[in-house]
């Protein structure tokens, strides 16, 4: 087999699989990208059993189609360095691929393209519609709190909940919990849950910042997750097991709110980090006559910032791990934040925007 492509028509769709690759894999094969080369277009998969990711990219007319497999990493190695009109000339033999580059040459193993692992065919899926930017914006303000390698896999995922009329999207890793929440019509005949894995989250987070098309389908069956959309398709397996009632964790005495400034809030806990002490990350707010007094401390020093509020009258310290805050911080985008205080029934903080209920944060108070 003989097959000539160029290193652009082969670069992009190969950026978008290659992060399902992992360096270590139980099989070889896994390693391996699948190229099929059809006479418009070139086609590239890669899977690791759990996630699949296909992803295309049109081509002048070939004179011969074919499919092979070629190691990832060394294939995007070569041809990232070469400018985008170079020539890539490849010639497949039983056990190897021949790459020529301009005056370079390269000899690579290869696997049958036969023997290349696909996921199921999703079927019996509920189909929801959504605009890209609302997914993104959901998926991007509440992953950051997903669990990582977590004993409890549940917590190792995002979860999306979704009914006639909204769509909820929950991360959580135990000691914070982000939520996502839009209005939406979804003609579903019943309420549908799943648990997306982490590494699947993260390469659907890719796809929809390269994705141009205003919105995109999903597909939620029992055991899958599916999006097909501008020359991508990814498949992931889902999370089996019982995600958390994150509605308990909800405050729900509002007594103890109080209003801040988001970006004096954020600039304060900013200024406040360079002092925190590495192993505990915390840092202790203190409530007292409408003033907000930030203190942190390490071996390198201390940091005192205070900031107005309005609406707590009482006295409350407390302490949280400050990057939480921030990263809370920097995702709102409402001029004033509402905080609601752990006190009297509470047990966790929750903050959100003024005016604002699309997200809702919460997190647990530390000791220091």
């Amino acid at each position: 087999m003989h097959i000539k492509l160029k290193v652009k028509e082969l670069l992009e769709p190969l950026q978008t699989v290659i992060g399902v690759v992992e360096k270590k894999q139980t099989l070889p094969i896994l390693s391996h990208v699948l190229i099929q080369v059809l006479k418009n277009q070139v086609v590239l998969t890669t899977t690791d059993m759990e996630i699949e990711i296909k992803a295309s990219h049109k081509i002048d007319n070939q004179d011969s189609e074919g499919s092979f497999t070629v190691y990832a990493k060394d294939l995007i190695d070569i041809i990232r360095k070469l400018d985008e009109a170079s020539i890539l000339e490849f010639i497949i033999e039983d056990s190897k691929v021949y790459i020529k580059a301009n005056n370079n040459s390269f000899e690579l193993n290869t696997f049958n393209h036969q023997d290349f692992p696909a996921l199921p065919k999703v079927e019996n899926s509920d189909i929801v519609t959504i605009k890209r930017a609302v997914l993104k914006e959901l998926i991007e303000n509440t992953s950051f709190s997903m669990g990582n390698q977590d004993i409890r896999a549940y917590l190792n995922g995002l979860y999306f909940e979704v009914d006639n009329n909204n769509i909820v999207i929950v991360a959580t890793d135990g000691h914070r919990l982000a939520i996502g929440e839009i209005n939406q019509n979804n003609k579903l005949k019943n309420k549908k849950t799943v648990i997306i894995p982490r590494k699947a989250v993260l390469e659907l987070t890719k796809i929809l910042n390269k994705n141009e098309h205003n919105e995109v389908s999903i597909n939620l069956s029992d055991n899958y997750f599916y999006l097909d959309s501008d020359n991508t398709t990814i498949i992931s397996r889902l999370i089996d097991g019982n995600f958390p009632n994150y509605l308990q964790v909800i405050p729900t005495d509002f007594e103890n709110t109080v209003t801040i400034d988001r970006v004096a809030f954020l600039n304060s806990l900013q200024q406040a980090s360079i002092f925190v002490e590495e192993r505990t990350k915390g840092v202790k707010l203190l409530f007292k006559n409408s003033e907000l007094h930030i203190f942190s401390h390490s071996e390198r020093g201390t940091a005192k910032t205070q900031i107005s509020t309005v609406g707590l009258d009482i006295e409350i310290e407390i302490a949280f791990n400050i990057h939480y805050l921030i990263s809370i911080l920097e995702k709102l985008t409402a001029n004033k934040v509402s905080m609601v205080v752990p006190g009297n029934d509470n047990q966790s903080c929750l903050l959100s925007g003024i005016d604002d209920e699309t997200y809702q944060y919460v997190v647990m108070p530390m000791r220091i």
